[in-house]
């Protein structure tokens, strides 16, 4: 399998980015809807539903880079098509919790980001490092 940094992203950039979406969609959820809101709050709650949305976005993006560093001759769903799916489906089911606001889709969308987790993480574990030319 060649090492997945090819395509420009680190393999663990994506704890990283998991752990920032999950705190920052916790104080989201944790200052409420915008009517609830007011003040303080009220911008805080924006400034950290466009942080998650950008990040969200970056991470659709990464998880296209990461199919594309790990294409190969293999038409069996790999590790790395898993990854993008489950981050598709948590961004969907993200998307459908604001419209619906329905704390069904909440829960689709925390078990994408365990599924996102485990999956990132299968991959980093999967990555050798590189080593350096002898000499």
């Amino acid at each position: 399998m060649p090492a997945v940094p090819a395509c420009g992203t680190s393999p663990g950039i994506w704890s990283w980015a998991l752990s920032v979406q999950f705190l920052l969609g916790m104080a989201v959820n944790r200052l409420g809807r915008p009517s609830q809101a007011t003040g303080a709050a009220r911008a805080a709650r924006t400034v950290f539903l466009v942080a998650h949305v950008v990040i969200a976005l970056g991470m659709a993006a990464g998880a296209v880079m990461v199919i594309r560093a790990g294409a190969g001759p293999r038409s069996r769903w790999r590790l790395e098509t898993w990854g993008a799916a489950a981050i598709a489906v948590t961004i969907a089911a993200g998307i459908l919790t604001m419209v619906t606001k329905s704390n069904w889709w909440s829960y689709v969308l925390a078990l994408g980001f365990i599924a996102s987790l485990l999956t990132y993480g299968g991959l980093l574990v999967r990555v050798r490092p590189s080593r350096p030319p002898a000499g």
